[in-house]
């Protein structure tokens, strides 16, 4: 039996517009991304060590003429996981990769954003303090930004070719475009509409998964003696109909009693500003891109 094995990754970099990339991707008949969207298996080593059988069995079910990708943030925080390069090279050879960035000091707060709320999905990676505090206590918020320093650890293995370099800017503003350009890279059909009329803009700061949405707004209702029996009762669509309604009323007063982040001070982000100025200038020589921008 041959196992199927990802033609292409998209690498990271958090909170830049992968979920976004992976979403529009799955829409191409050509293409089968895996579920988890981010199985982190070349990064976190107790994944890595469930062995490469378990990681192929999750492109099983793409068909023999799918182009197969995958997209873990994790594969670009060299500081966090400095094999992640090699054993992706080791396993898979000259894969194509996918690097898209953000504005190094936007990137950072809105990661601390999604670890404040809770990381829902990874509550053990939830944080609480300030951002200011908790950029000093973890540094992979500071880290992850600095782009060139992870592009330099995979050029040790792969040539600069099998490299894809965007700016989420680019998926935001000329999605058409971009996305044309990532089918041409990793050989699909690159006719094919992905945007489809509408625009996808995943995990937006500030938002909150709908299933967690749905399960904070109906708990209270549950409690009532008798709903859970009743609910039963109903058809999926019916109850469908009725959480519709039941949001419509109440998710803005729920949504305004959780808690917030604290923001960055204006103090804080001229000091990232200044720290990043001198990478944002070499990644800027890198890619032939005037990247000015990203110092205000």
């Amino acid at each position: 039996m041959n196992l199927k094995t990802p033609d292409f990754i998209i690498i990271g970099a958090a909170k830049s517009g992968t979920t976004s990339l992976y979403e529009y991707l799955c829409r191409h008949p050509q293409i089968f991304m895996c579920t988890p969207k981010e199985p982190d298996f070349f990064s976190i080593d107790a994944n890595y060590a469930k062995g490469m059988d378990w990681y192929c069995s999750l492109f099983d079910e793409a068909s023999p003429t799918q182009t197969c990708g995958e997209a873990s943030t994790t594969y670009s925080r060299w500081h966090q996981h400095p094999q992640t390069a090699e054993r992706i090279y080791q396993a898979l050879g000259q894969i194509k990769l996918i690097y898209i960035m953000r504005h190094p000091v936007d990137r950072a707060y809105s990661f601390y954003i999604h670890r404040f709320k809770g990381s829902l999905h990874k509550p053990e990676l939830a944080v609480s303090n300030t951002f200011e505090e908790t950029i000093n206590q973890q540094s992979e918020f500071i880290e992850s930004s600095y782009y060139l320093q992870q592009i330099e650890q995979y050029l040790q293995f792969f040539p600069q070719e099998s490299l894809l370099f965007l700016l989420m800017e680019d998926l935001i503003d000329r999605p058409a475009e971009t996305l044309n350009k990532i089918m041409t890279f990793i050989s699909v059909d690159n006719q094919v509409d992905l945007i489809e009329q509408e625009k996808i803009v995943a995990n937006q700061a500030g938002d909150y998964p709908e299933w967690y949405v749905k399960k904070q707004l109906l708990t209270p209702l549950k409690a009532i003696p008798g709903v859970n029996t009743l609910t039963s009762l109903l058809p999926e669509k019916m109850k469908n109909n009725v959480y519709q309604i039941i949001k419509k009323a109440k998710y803005k007063e729920w949504k305004n009693s959780q808690f917030t982040p604290p923001p960055m001070l204006p103090e804080t982000r001229t000091m990232l500003l200044e720290h990043f100025r001198e990478p944002n200038l070499k990644l800027a020589r890198f890619l032939d891109r005037d990247l000015s921008h990203w110092n205000k």
